[in-house]
Formats: C-alpha cells, structure tokens, sequence
C-alpha cells in the first residue's frame, strides 16, 4: 500500500484489532487509544499528530535521508504496548519495495543478554509473550485485510510464479528469521534474485493448547511460563540446521539476530563451531536497536529496514568475495 493510502479509517481499525488482542489479560489496562480523522492521509495524520509518532528513519512525512543516493526506507511508529509490557509499537514500515507500505508490531525488545544476568529468564519469558502477541495482531490484521508483511508476499510472490525464476547454476541461501512472513518474502527476493532459498525451522512454538490469551494472563498475573528449554538455550542443538547445510549444499546464511527469541548471535556462534558450518559465511541481519553485529559471527551484516536491492548486492559481493561455488565447499573464511 502506498504512502498516501494509508488513511485514518485504516489507522483506526488497525489500532482497535492491535488493542483487542495485546490487552486480552484480565485486569490489565491500555494508554489512551488514539484515534484519527478517517479521510486523513498518513503525511497529514504524521503532521498534526507528532508527539503520538515516532519517526525511526528521521524523514518526517518525506522521504527518508539518502544513504549512498539512495532515500533509506521509511518507518514511524506508535507506542501502544501490551498486557505485560508497555513498549511494544504498532510499526508503519516501507518494507522491501520502494513506496510499500506495511503494518507491523515492533515488539521493541531485542535487547540480548547474557544467560548468567540475573532475570535472563524472565527475559526470555517476556520476550516469548510478545512474539506470540505480535503473531496475534498480525495474524488479525491479515485476516481484516489491512496491508502486511504476509499479504505483500502473497501479492508479490507465489511458488508457481517463482519456480520459473530459478536458474540451474544459482546458489543456495538458508534464511534463518522467526517471523515467517519475512523470512517467505526474503526467499522469494532472493529466488527472483537467480538463487535458490531454504527456510530454516522457526523459534520455538507454543503448545496448541496454550493460547495467548493464557499465556498473556500467566505472565500480567506473575505467573512463570513453562517455556520450551530451547526457547532460552537457542544454539545448544543446531544439529538439524547443520542437516540443511549440508542436504542443500548452503553457500550462504542470512540470519537475523532475532532468530530463535533474540539468540541469532548464539545460534551463529553454534554454526561456526560445527565442522558442518563453520566454513559458511554469515550475513546477519539486525534492527536499528541491536548493538550491531559481531565480527566474529557475522562476515557482512545489514540494518533493517533495508532496501531489497541493497540486499541482494550484498549477497552478491560476499558470494564473489568468498569464493562459493555454490556447493557449499568454499575456503573457510576464519583462520
């Protein structure tokens, strides 16, 4: 959806679906809940309302600040929180394609931390709350037919179309992201792109029983919640990516440093400790409030949101400058 169809009517639904689901918990409460005049554009709603709004690429209601001549992608954000936490956003985000836009939930919590700080768990715990709220809310929004990151890649991609797209010499690139809408639109750009895409296995997954109203009730009551071991440990098993590795011939890893509830930088770590993996270069992927990559783990790494051509230069240049065949058997990058 373009930038200046984005109007209040739409803001409105999207606030009301994003409310319903985030506060869910008995007894919790919301802030004041926002609402917009329904013919207003997004720049005119941007403008009249800037104390509401966060602009996260600095660009007002134009376009973003240039970046090596190129206009950054755009994003703005309204803080609503939820149930157990106050930050999370509802994110309006120029995702991928040049004036594209989508609604996403910022869960605003990518902070990592070491497993011996004191509260690492109750961290995690926290942070597996607000995947399965942002799951909840994007998951309505889809369904009300508002834009998302999941319509857009049912708009833009689909296995028939993309099949035909494949060339016979192309590399193969494991995409590592808990948010499967993202990750299923990064294998499409990257199969237009010529190469071949596997998705590896996503973060940890509730029990079908255990919903997220009741999840969310047990953590605003001070409950613990019984989270998978693998939900805090992330790389202590990485046996079955190291599987796809080597079935696929991977060449290349993009891996965001959410994967897995936030231990991407652990589950690379893993990677490069196993003969299988540990010769494969790594692209990471963070937000702009990641401390930025680690060198040792990462051999490139980009900032979301990002441009998609900007991606796939950057897959480009590390194919050449590694040296990959495609088969996954290239010069070990690490000494």
């Amino acid at each position: 959806m373009r930038f200046d169809q984005i109007t209040g009517e739409l803001l409105n639904r999207a606030v009301a679906v994003y409310v319903s689901h985030a506060y869910r918990a008995k007894g919790s409460g919301t802030r004041q809940i926002p609402h917009f005049e329904p013919d207003e554009t997004l720049p005119r709603i941007l403008a009249a309302h800037p104390h509401l709004f966060e602009d996260l690429s600095g660009a007002g209601t134009e376009r973003a600040p240039e970046k090596k001549g190129k206009p950054m992608p755009r994003m703005y954000a309204l803080r609503l929180g939820n149930a157990a936490y106050p930050h999370m956003k509802l994110a309006i985000v120029e995702a991928f394609f040049g004036d594209e836009f989508v609604l996403a939930v910022d869960r605003h919590d990518t902070f990592h931390f070491d497993p011996d700080v004191p509260g690492y768990q109750a961290w995690c715990e926290l942070k597996e709350i607000n995947r399965l709220v942002k799951e909840s809310i994007e998951g309505a929004w889809h369904k009300a037919g508002l834009p998302t990151l999941r319509g857009l890649r049912e708009e833009r991609f689909s296995e028939s179309g993309l099949a035909h797209k494949l060339r016979a010499a192309g590399h193969t690139i494991l995409v590592l992201d808990d948010d499967q809408a993202r990750a299923e639109i990064l294998r499409g750009i990257l199969m237009q792109a010529g190469y071949d895409a596997v998705l590896g296995p996503p973060g940890p997954q509730p029990n079908p029983d255990d919903t997220v109203v009741k999840r969310a009730r047990k953590r605003a009551s001070g409950e613990s919640l019984r989270l998978p071991a693998s939900a805090c440990r992330g790389a202590d098993d990485v046996r079955t990516l190291c599987e796809l590795v080597v079935r696929h011939a991977v060449a290349l890893i993009l891996l965001d440093v959410s994967y897995r509830t936030g231990q991407g930088p652990r589950v690379g770590s893993a990677l490069h400790l196993d003969p299988r993996g540990q010769d494969i270069p790594i692209l990471g992927i963070y937000s702009r409030r990641d401390f930025g990559p680690d060198p040792e783990i990462f051999d490139v790494s980009i900032r979301r949101p990002y441009r998609t051509e900007d991606l796939v230069r950057l897959v480009q240049e590390t194919l050449v400058h590694r040296g990959s065949s495609g088969s996954g058997l290239h010069p070990a990058v690490r000494g």
